[in-house]
């Protein structure tokens, strides 16, 4: 709500405050002056007066709004009271309200690089930190400055892990990343590469102090093992859970800690992206190769966005599991770590502020990321022209984190979309019949962005149904086409 749109009521919120200032600028102003722009900004009103047994706020208004003004202004440019003067030039209003002078000043959230945003504390004799908590100001913790600290770098997850060697990266991952690369972009000179040179170029490793190459954040949380990744970031996990809408237990669950796959953000990304397509009834490839975002699904595609947003903004530090729940009724998406910039602004679009752009980065080459900040306004177009619905966009605090609820109203249930199974079976037929030499798990996984398992599982289905045949080479099964068979009526 907003003072100055006159949509307001008298009670504080997370971006409202009101203030008395009858005789001049309130001393605790500044914190929460602190406090709006360390969280989400916001309107301090000055000119309203608080009950301090009942709490009801009432309109006093102001004897001398232009002096208020000024005083506000000379105190907020002087860096003995306060760090960084964030403001913008018409912050700061005289208004009327009730036939009252009242004076707003509008705090903007600070962009990443400013903060945090300090103001002089007399108690303390020093510039301390504050962050707003629904109606109150609270000095930021621990916590909230290592997310803001994390925040000023723009690339810090380019930074290399010197404790960690290459053999903490998951060859089965950057061979199915390979493949998919290869597929998108057969031209680039990279395709050739060594895994290690690869893994340099895509911005997974770089080379630490001493010249040796170690890898990146980034480049741990893309392609490591889970008991790696969680040895630097302990409270690390993934978690994708399909629930009966109504019941606390999930249908079907993949988690990074489940010890039976490799744990990382590239695994997890493609095995949720083919969730989702079954999910919402996409064809076997949303597009030639099986995992590129195509406008033939609309709704997948932009379900996968939701899903890559978290995954690139989540803060991977001190809380950090980036849920992904699917229900009837809705698709909710949640990650650690505040909205680097102001909601209105992200679902807009075009301003492409990312917590872990080399993440990113690697996500994009894949077809996973346009890089461009229109991620959240795609899903606001297609949710609103293809289901009538407006998404929900919520932040939280204590500790930060950002939720994404998407209505699935008016599309199939859960149990009615399981019957694509069978189209992707009878597609899967086709792709094995169109391989001559055959085709083994690991090039059917890097075809249409499932695990090795689920390849493996789905190519057994069809073998058992004697649609196709196998043979072993070398560690390896191969898979032909059986002449004359029909497709299977298979069942999952």
């Amino acid at each position: 709500m907003s003072f100055l749109d006159g949509n307001y009521q008298l009670q504080e919120s997370q971006r409202l405050e009101f203030k008395e200032a009858q005789v001049g600028l309130p001393d605790d102003i500044w914190e929460t002056y602190s406090a709006f722009a360390n969280t989400e900004g916001g309107e301090i009103v000055l000119g309203a007066h608080q009950d301090k047994e009942s709490g009801e706020i009432s309109l006093t208004g102001v004897t001398d709004a232009e002096a208020l003004i000024d005083a506000f202004w000379n105190d907020v440019r002087n860096p003995t009271k306060v760090e960084r003067d964030i403001m913008l030039a018409d912050g700061v209003s005289a208004v009327t309200r009730d036939g009252l002078s009242i004076v707003v000043v509008t705090v903007p959230r600070a962009e990443r690089g400013d903060k945090p945003v300090r103001v002089y504390d007399k108690r303390k004799k020093q510039m301390v930190a504050w962050v707003r908590r629904g109606t109150g100001d609270k000095r930021a913790s621990e916590s909230d400055l290592s997310l803001m600290a994390y925040d000023r770098t723009s690339s810090a997850d380019r930074k290399t892990l010197d404790h960690y060697n290459l053999d903490a990266l998951c060859p089965e991952t950057i061979a199915r990343y390979r493949a998919l690369f290869a597929a998108l972009k057969p031209e680039s000179p990279w395709v050739t590469d060594s895994d290690e040179d690869f893994l340099y170029h895509v911005g997974a490793t770089a080379r630490d102090g001493k010249g040796i190459i170690r890898p990146t954040r980034a480049g741990l949380l893309a392609f490591g093992y889970e008991y790696e990744i969680t040895d630097y970031l302990p409270q690390y996990l993934l978690d994708y859970r399909e629930q009966t809408t109504g019941s606390d237990r999930w249908s079907d669950r993949v988690y990074s800690m489940s010890g039976d796959w490799s744990g990382n953000v590239i695994d997890f990304y493609l095995t949720v992206s083919q969730k989702l397509k079954n999910r919402f009834k996409a064809p076997f490839g949303t597009d030639e190769f099986g995992m590129s975002h195509s406008p033939r699904n609309p709704i997948t595609e932009a379900a996968n966005e939701a899903v890559t947003n978290a995954l690139v903004h989540a803060y991977y530090g001190d809380s950090c599991t980036v849920k992904v729940v699917l229900t009837d009724e809705k698709l909710e998406v949640s990650n650690p770590g505040s909205l680097l910039v102001d909601r209105n602004v992200a679902i807009a679009g075009g301003v492409s502020e990312t917590r872990n752009p080399t993440l990113m980065r690697i996500l994009s080459f894949i077809g996973a990321s346009d890089r461009a900040g229109s991620g959240l306004q795609n899903i606001w177009r297609v949710w609103k022209n293809d289901l009538s619905s407006t998404p929900l966009l919520v932040e939280t605090h204590s500790p930060a984190a950002v939720r994404l609820t998407l209505s699935l109203e008016g599309l199939p249930t859960h149990a009615s979309a399981r019957s694509t199974i069978d189209a992707d079976l009878a597609e899967l037929l086709e792709f094995v019949g169109s391989r001559p030499n055959g085709i083994d798990s690991r090039e059917v996984a890097a075809k249409t962005g499932v695990s090795i398992r689920v390849a493996q599982k789905r190519l057994k289905q069809l073998f058992d149904s004697g649609s196709i045949t196998r043979t072993r080479e070398g560690n390896t099964w191969r898979y032909r086409a059986a002449t004359d068979i029909p497709a299977p009526d298979s069942q999952e």
